[in-house]
């Protein structure tokens, strides 16, 4: 950057007026961070807008950087049509950018609210994996039927592509068909999503029970059974395991006292329930003093 500014000063002192030379950042690494900067300061300097129009013509981040100065009026008058240009140049070989033309559409900036154009512009934004945000973006949008027909197995697909629980959780309580791949993959969802749960309860009651001391000299696990039934969120708790000391029992199935499912699985018409087994550790220490007594050995 001091080269940079180095060479325009220079040229400003020799010649007495102002440089239309490009700017030289031919070697700058990383464009996307220095078009960033710029953006994100309050004003934007007409030296600061030169390079990053110059870097548009070598860098996508930077280009749609540009169209949002357009856009918003930052730095350069506000120019709607010239942002929407912009944006679709880009697109063309980054189609996530095609989200942006969804949101303007969306909320109908340079024109009337369009959500036929906002799907449509939504739907090419998801044409390459990995956007997940416009993924759930387009489910939204086919699940109400906005800016074009209702597609529930359209949404229903996107959801399980984003693993997006809530949103699965919901189209199956409005009874939305699933196939038998479609179900077993909603379970392995709800199975993560209740696994995390049940693993952060047991963390805390760990910590818990290392806050307060409590420790049984065999160091020997509670371990508890969650049985789910269905129409309840609400786990039948049993004792599978003591720790031989039945206050820090009594003190761990206390901790479980306020878990609740995530939401309801699929059991196949034989399933009455199902069990997941907690393992509480009573050794009374924090993961650091585990980890210190590991590295003892």
């Amino acid at each position: 950057m001091n080269k940079v500014v180095a060479v325009l000063a220079l040229t400003a002192l020799v010649a007495g007026c102002k440089s239309h030379h490009r700017p030289n950042l031919a070697d700058d690494e990383f464009p996307s961070f220095r078009c960033a900067a710029y953006f994100k300061q309050a004003s934007i300097s007409e030296q600061q807008f030169d390079e990053i129009r110059y870097l548009s013509t070598q860098n996508a981040n930077c280009k749609v950087i540009l169209g949002e100065m357009y856009e918003q009026g930052h730095g350069v008058p506000k120019n709607i049509e010239k942002a929407k240009d912009i944006y679709e140049s880009v697109a063309r070989n980054a189609p996530n950018v095609y989200s942006r033309l969804g949101d303007m559409a969306a909320a109908g900036v340079g024109g009337p609210v369009d959500l036929v154009a906002a799907r449509d512009f939504y739907e090419r934004s998801i044409a390459e994996p990995g956007n997940t945000a416009m993924e759930l973006k387009v489910a939204e949008f086919l699940e109400n039927g906005k800016g074009g027909p209702q597609d529930l197995q359209g949404a229903l697909k996107l959801y399980f592509k984003a693993d997006s629980w809530d949103n699965l959780q919901r189209l199956h309580t409005k009874g939305v068909v699933m196939t038998i791949e479609q179900q077993q993959q909603y379970n392995k969802v709800y199975l993560n999503r209740m696994q995390y749960g049940v693993r952060e309860k047991i963390e805390g009651i760990e910590k818990a029970l290392a806050q307060e001391k409590l420790s049984t000299p065999e160091r020997k696990s509670v371990q508890l059974e969650l049985i789910y039934t269905p129409g309840s969120l609400v786990p039948v708790i049993a004792l599978r395991q003591s720790c031989g000391n039945s206050a820090i029992d009594q003190k761990v199935m206390q901790g479980f006292s306020d878990y609740r499912y995530p939401g309801e699985p699929i059991l196949s018409p034989q399933q009455k329930n199902h069990t997941t087994v907690a393992s509480i550790r009573t050794d009374g220490l924090t993961d650091r003093e585990r980890l210190r007594a590991l590295s003892k050995k």
